[in-house]
Order: structure tokens, then C-alpha cells, then sequence
């Protein structure tokens, strides 16, 4: 009853608390799933770090220094999350689903940078995929790609 009210004052459903703010760009949460990612095994490689930062380079065509600022920010960013679901909400809403494949590419680029997949980071990967509506064959076959291209 409350909640028909209110949606009639304002016209739409109110905005969840606690989810990527509309004015954080795409490319801060891609980056701050990539480093959860990174952290999911308990130990940042460098080859993981070096993979992060080559295809959020590659991916947004960032310079060096725009670089270095976005995975600053992406990591406070991280280290204050709550839940995945802050960076997934708003990507999952706005982003068409050739856009989403590739997020789960790039995770799973970045999970096997060391040249292995530990079982966290499969499972982290699993979560993110779901929370961006990728189907559970979408997901695998992205992961074979990346094992089969290494």
C-alpha cells in the first residue's frame, strides 16, 4: 500500500541504497570486480595485477595515467564494498548482454593469468556471472575460450 503511494508521488521505484551511484562509470566497477577477483584466491599475483591492467587499458582505451587513477579508485572502491551486488546492479541494468560476456571474459582472463584457476576465483566468477544474468553455457564456454587462447 505504502509502496503504491510513493510510486505514484515520485513516478518510479525508488533507487535501492547502497548500489553503484548512476554518476560512477562503467569502467570503476568492471575494475573493482577484476581486483575482487584478484583477491578471491587470497593472494594478488602480478601477473593478475599486469592482466587487470591490460585489459581495462585495452578496454576502455585508458592512458597510463588515467590507468593508474581508475585502479586507485577501483581498489578503495573494493575495499569499501559491502557486496558484489554494487557493481553488478547497475551494469546488469544498463549494459546490453555483448557488453556483460565480455566482463566475464576479462574475469576469466584474469583468473587464469597465473596460469591456473584456484577454486575461488571460479566460484567468484560463477556469483558475478549469475548477478549479470550470464547463462551457466555462456560462462562456460567463455572460460574455455580463455584456457584454449592462453
Amino acid at each position: 500500500m505504502l509502496l503504491g503511494q510513493l510510486k505514484k508521488i515520485f513516478g518510479e521505484d525508488p533507487v535501492p541504497r547502497g548500489v553503484l551511484e548512476d554518476r560512477e562509470p562503467f569502467e570503476l566497477a568492471t575494475a573493482a570486480l577484476l581486483l575482487e577477483l584478484a583477491r578471491a584466491d587470497f593472494s594478488e599475483s602480478d601477473a593478475e595485477v599486469q592482466a587487470i591492467r591490460h585489459l581495462l587499458q585495452k578496454r576502455f582505451e585508458l592512458t597510463d595515467e588515467a590507468l593508474d587513477v581508475l585502479m586507485i579508485n577501483a581498489t578503495k572502491r573494493a575495499d569499501k564494498a559491502v557486496s558484489l551486488h554494487e557493481f553488478t546492479h547497475r551494469l546488469n541494468r544498463e549494459l546490453p548482454e555483448a557488453d556483460k560476456l565480455q566482463i566475464v571474459e576479462m574475469l576469466w582472463r584474469v583468473s587464469h593469468a597465473d596460469g591456473r584457476i584456484d577454486k575461488h576465483e571460479e566460484q567468484l566468477v560463477q556469483r558475478i556471472a549469475g548477478l549479470l544474468h550470464i547463462s551457466d553455457r555462456d560462462r562456460v564456454r567463455l572460460k574455455l575460450k580463455v584456457v584454449v587462447d592462453r
